[in-house]
């Protein structure tokens, strides 16, 4: 019997039940399958805009949320591995796993991108891609960061 990868499954869900609550946050905030699929194909678009492909690696360094979901499917629908990190550690670990695992880019909530960012150069290699997000909630956060990208670094025409 063959495999297919996670994120097959997920599309597969997301053509058969589009109006289906695919993800639900503890305080009510939900997506059904079309509105997560659209969200992960935006994150998977700008990471691809970032170079980001098959066999690279992006880390999430985020809680857990619907804006961490849609990271984790946008980063495996362009064919790279995530690597969550828990923001509730010490930056300076957090870090050097990132650096460790070669990221090419970070989801990182707003909140802890400075830190993060700080922590990453005093590693002595190149600092990877950082998405800042706002207050995870919903998928909020992740699609006006997305917004503010498109505005700020536009896909070529």
């Amino acid at each position: 019997m063959a495999w297919d990868a996670l994120h097959a499954y997920f599309i597969r869900a997301a053509k058969a039940h589009p109006e289906r609550t695919a993800v639900e946050e503890i305080d009510g905030l939900c997506l059904t399958y079309k509105q997560l699929d659209g969200l992960s194909d935006r994150v998977r678009d700008r990471l691809r805009l970032w170079g980001v492909g098959p066999g690279d690696r992006v880390g999430l360094y985020m809680r857990k949320s619907i804006d961490a979901v849609a990271s984790m499917y946008g980063a495996l629908k362009c064919g790279a591995a995530y690597v969550p990190v828990d923001p509730g550690a010490p930056a300076a670990r957090d870090a050097f796993v990132l650096s460790d695992c070669a990221v090419r880019a970070v989801v990182v909530e707003d909140g802890f991108a400075e830190g993060l960012r700080a922590a990453l150069a005093t590693l002595g290699k190149p600092v990877p891609r950082l998405l800042p997000i706002g207050e995870p909630g919903g998928g909020s956060a992740i699609a006006a960061a997305l917004d503010r990208e498109d505005r700020e670094d536009p896909a070529p025409a």
